[in-house]
């Protein structure tokens, strides 16, 4: 199946903001390489109107180009993402890139083993580093608990849970297309506690006030409607980490966590993107 192909230059800096937004639109992928005025990103879209909307999300960026806009002949994505991984920094003393591409570790560091099938969960993305951070953060707290990830995607999450010391992970995924990936990243991460992933939505879970933690990485749109359900999951006390939000939505996303019996308590910025830790009254 074709593809398509947004391209262009622009600095280190709009580089980093630019494959950000373009994230929330799927992308199936990307290229960057480093040249004279900066970075050339290449940016994959499995449609034509994402492919159009990340366009004009670019021409407001100051280019070093012109924006390139080409349909691409099927690719073999895995080989791509292959030749453009590097292990990725969660946070300090934590480190993510698969098992043929091996960090380099310092005593106490974890490394969590995450396969690149997907262009989203390898640790590389601003969200993900924000949630983990936000869940390392509370490292003593979690020990001994009990953590959900909303849209688990490759499970860096519950990896990075499970090393903090909870005693059960869960990991709810509702793309099918996840479950190949989960199962070869559980077999090569040996949790310390309990983890299951499951492919479907949180209403498998028909127990109240069950979870001490729960995170969801996830762009606003898609997030909103799953806070009622997520209140009633938590327990009092329980904490939220909602991470996938745009800077400039952070005071929505306030509210709407305030409007299901939520209050923030702490917050983290990365880029463009917002992460809110919040307490369940």
């Amino acid at each position: 199946m074709s593809s398509y192909c947004v391209s262009t230059i622009l600095s280190n800096e709009d580089s980093e903001l630019a494959l950000g937004r373009c994230y929330t639109l799927e992308m199936l992928g990307c290229e960057e390489e480093s040249v004279d005025d900066g970075v050339r990103v290449k940016i994959y879209f499995k449609d034509a109107g994402s492919a159009e909307k990340a366009e004009e999300y670019l021409k407001v960026y100051d280019l070093r180009s012109p924006v390139l806009f080409y349909k691409v002949e099927e690719q073999d994505w895995n080989e791509q993402w292959r030749k453009s991984m590097k292990p990725a920094k969660l946070a300090p003393g934590f480190l993510v890139s698969p098992l043929w591409l091996p960090p380099e570790l310092h005593e106490n560091d974890h490394w969590i083993k995450i396969e690149p099938k997907m262009a989203f969960g390898t640790g590389h993305h601003e969200t993900t580093r924000l949630a983990a951070q936000a869940i390392i953060s509370r490292k003593k707290w979690l020990y001994g608990k009990r953590f959900l990830d909303i849209g688990t995607g490759s499970g860096v999450l519950c990896f990075t849970a499970d090393f903090c010391g909870a005693a059960a992970c869960f990991g709810v995924e509702n793309d099918p297309d996840c479950r190949e990936n989960l199962a070869e990243n559980y077999y090569q991460n040996i949790p310390g506690g309990q983890i299951d992933f499951i492919i479907g939505t949180t209403d498998c879970f028909n127990i109240q006030h069950f979870f001490d933690m729960i995170v969801m990485n996830m762009i606003l749109t898609e997030s909103v409607p799953l806070l009622y359900q997520t209140s009633q999951l938590i327990k009092n006390q329980g904490l939220l980490i909602w991470s996938g939000i745009l800077s400039d939505e952070n005071e929505s996303a306030i509210r709407y966590a305030a409007e299901t019996g939520f209050e923030l308590v702490s917050k983290k910025i990365e880029n463009e993107w917002w992460c809110g830790t919040f307490q369940k009254k």
